[in-house]
């Protein structure tokens, strides 16, 4: 509809628009939702090894959990010792604190980032649906600043991070 085209009822639609829509959906939101720890997403769990053990290197590895979405820290103090490959932790801790962005349900969203998500979509289809590059180049810029104006004010809500001192700054004297 922002686009000026007529809306579609479901994802499921057998229309030009649906398929479009069903084909960019999970792409653009799983985009956007990586883009930023939103404070929403964020998820803490204890996970338990898995049987078996890696053939080298560490002593255990973990699956990730199934809604895991990026990693943020693994450990208490985000400073543990481990590797990801092939969708599974690895670390010789007998069990691993993850922090970690999950892939939640829409209502789960906060506002802001229903806006972002309204604004990626017509970002990405405004050419598809009405072949004018200057809308397609408008929507673009209309979505970066709804994502940067987001992550602002989604960055607000927590307090700010005490980053330690700097070794240049004890050479320097102070």
């Amino acid at each position: 509809m922002l686009l000026g085209d007529a809306p579609i009822a479901s994802l499921a639609d057998d229309t030009n628009r649906a398929i479009l829509c069903a084909n960019i959906y999970p792409l653009a939101r799983d985009d956007v939702l990586r883009k930023h720890p939103w404070d929403c997403l964020v998820t803490r769990v204890l996970l338990a090894p898995l049987a078996g053990a890696p053939a080298y290197g560490y002593a255990h590895w973990f699956a990730k959990p199934g809604d895991w979405l990026r990693t943020l820290d693994v450990g208490d103090d985000g400073g543990m010792d481990y590797r990801f490959e092939s969708g599974r932790f690895l670390a010789d801790a007998t069990s691993l604190p993850l922090r970690y962005m999950a892939s939640k349900s829409e209502g789960s969203w906060e506002s802001h980032m229903v806006d972002v998500m309204v604004k990626r979509m017509k970002a990405d289809l405004a050419y598809p649906i009405t072949k004018s590059a200057s809308l397609a180049e408008s929507a673009n810029a209309e979505y970066r600043d709804a994502l940067q104006k987001a992550k602002s004010v989604d960055g607000m809500e927590n307090p700010p991070e005490e980053l330690g001192d700097a070794p240049f700054i004890d050479i320097r004297g102070g």
